[in-house]
């Protein structure tokens, strides 16, 4: 009903150009009304229909959000992608299909799904809608009023005849008949101008309060949360595995089919894994990639996070997400970080050895590694044993350890910082009230904004203009659009990463990345 309302308001304006047209006094009026009403029905097929569709389409969206809640509630995301004509309207649902495509592929690469708002937005929208050349159309409309006038103004005056009285009373009428034509031009201009500009500023309007609407409703009630993805991920990441176990000879170890064929659940997979895990430390399986991270304004890399991997000799490249948790379940996760500290620090030592100019390696620090070890002496042994300069080693910090660990987090920060390593806090959610509610706060040289947890503009602005007035040094992780980028940039973050700066690359990729720098 409310399409058809709104195309009846449009009509109305087309019926007054129409009748402004008819009622006009000659040829000369009446061919300005005729031009302007095509510019009336011009702007309604670029500007008015579309935007009147797509508030349509936006409603109808909103409709199978609530369909998908009902018939999905554990995650109506699953629901969702399997709607066609999710929109019921073409170019909202061409977008959508490119927006399901382009989730895939973060899928695929165990990124966390984006806002819809990325790529359905009121800027695409506008442009979409013609909006720049539309808005033009209530200023073309006076002008074409404000020609007429001054062409009739031109033809009466010009027809007056001063020569005689006989000839000057004859020629009044003519006179009287041009400024007829320049008024009524001018006033049909200003009434349609009036008209058109406030038809199409109300059904603008209504348009983007559906858009505002719609996206809210997708962001709340269909976009999983992160905790809900990363599950997702691990869950599709163990059924591979399980899938590769399942034909692996059982005289090997390996199989996890049970005499009958048939599988066990997630913990056959772990009793199966974690001799292999142990095997592979061994072996030297695990190794670690390189995310590098970014100056936001040049492009520079200015340091990189080492993020561990698994290349099993018979499963090939097994994700952190299937292992980690089983590491952190047995106990053994402090012992495969110490494992990856080692190896970062060598890497570093071979760069160092071959004269060159290293950026800086940030490793993880867990919560678990925060209570099973004392992470300065580790550490401080590790550069002692390859000879390196704290400065090419970062530490990151995981939240949670401040949060559920302050004291002993806090001591071990601060014993670090003395012997002139960097050290971030990590996976910060942007709440700082909590990190500086105790006695005594994180004194960190950085904190890492995670972008997974802070998905509105608003409240990026706010945690950046927050940690300048506590000046703290924020970066950010998880950047995935140019969006993104810009924002943080605009707020005056300056370092960050994520996969649209640079995906974690293997060691060889990232040392042809670098412009190295001879010491």
């Amino acid at each position: 009903m409310k399409k058809w309302i709104s195309y009846g308001a449009f009509l109305i304006v087309v019926g007054a150009a129409v009748a402004l047209t008819v009622l006009a006094p000659d040829i000369l009026s009446r061919i300005f009304g005729g031009v302007m009403t095509g510019i009336v029905v011009v702007g309604g097929f670029l500007g008015v229909f579309p935007v009147i569709n797509y508030s349509a389409g936006f409603n109808h969206a909103a409709r199978n959000i609530l369909t998908a809640q009902k018939t999905q509630t554990s995650m109506p995301w699953l629901a969702v992608v399997k709607m066609d004509n999710f929109f019921n309207q073409r170019v909202l649902d061409r977008l959508f299909e490119q927006y399901r495509e382009k989730v895939e592929e973060e899928r695929k690469n165990n990124m966390i799904i984006e806002g819809i708002d990325e790529m359905i937005n009121e800027e695409e929208i506008s442009v979409r809608c013609w909006q720049g050349v539309v808005l033009q159309i209530p200023g073309t409309l006076t002008g074409l009023g404000l020609l007429g006038t001054f062409i009739g103004l031109i033809t009466g005056i010009s027809s007056v005849q001063i020569s005689s009285v006989d000839a000057t009373l004859a020629s009044i009428q003519t006179l009287f008949d041009g400024i007829r034509v320049a008024f009524y031009t001018s006033i049909s201009g200003v009434i349609l101008s009036v008209l058109f500009n406030i038809v199409y500023k109300f059904l603008w309007n209504i348009m983007l309060r559906d858009l505002g609407m719609f996206t809210a409703s997708f962001q709340r009630n269909i976009i999983p949360s992160v905790e809900e993805q990363e599950r997702y991920s691990q869950k599709k990441d163990m059924e591979k595995i399980q899938d590769k176990l399942k034909h692996l000879p059982r005289n090997e170890g390996y199989s996890l089919a049970n005499s009958n064929g048939a599988m066990f659940s997630n913990a056959g997979s772990e009793s199966v894994l974690m001799p292999q895990i142990m095997t592979g430390l061994k072996n030297g399986e695990f190794t670690f990639y390189l995310q590098p991270r970014f100056d936001l304004n040049t492009q520079r890399i200015t340091g990189a996070e080492a993020l561990v991997r698994w290349n099993h000799a018979k499963l090939g490249l097994i994700a952190p997400s299937v292992f980690i948790p089983i590491l952190e379940k047995n106990g053994y996760i402090a012992k495969l970080d110490q494992y990856i500290w080692d190896k970062v620090c060598a890497k570093i030592r071979e760069w160092v050895d071959a004269g060159l100019h290293p950026v800086p390696i940030a490793v993880n620090i867990s919560k678990t590694d925060v209570l099973a070890l004392d992470i300065s002496e580790v550490f401080t042994d590790m550069i002692q044993k390859y000879r390196l300069p704290p400065k090419y080693v970062e530490f990151d910090i995981a939240q949670n350890a401040y949060l559920e660990s302050r004291n002993v987090a806090l001591q071990f920060e601060k014993t670090l910082q003395q012997r002139g390593f960097r050290v971030v806090v990590d996976g910060f959610r942007g709440a700082f009230f909590e990190l500086y509610s105790g006695e005594e706060a994180p004194c960190a040289d950085a904190y890492k904004l995670d972008l997974r947890f802070c998905h509105e503009d608003a409240n990026i602005t706010a945690i950046a203009e927050q940690a300048r007035n506590m000046q703290v040094d924020l970066m950010a992780e998880g950047i995935e659009s140019m969006k993104q980028m810009s924002l943080l940039r605009k707020n005056g973050v300056t370092e960050g990463q994520g996969f649209y700066l640079s995906k974690p690359v293997p060691v060889e990729e990232f040392e042809k990345m670098m412009n190295w720098r001879e010491e």
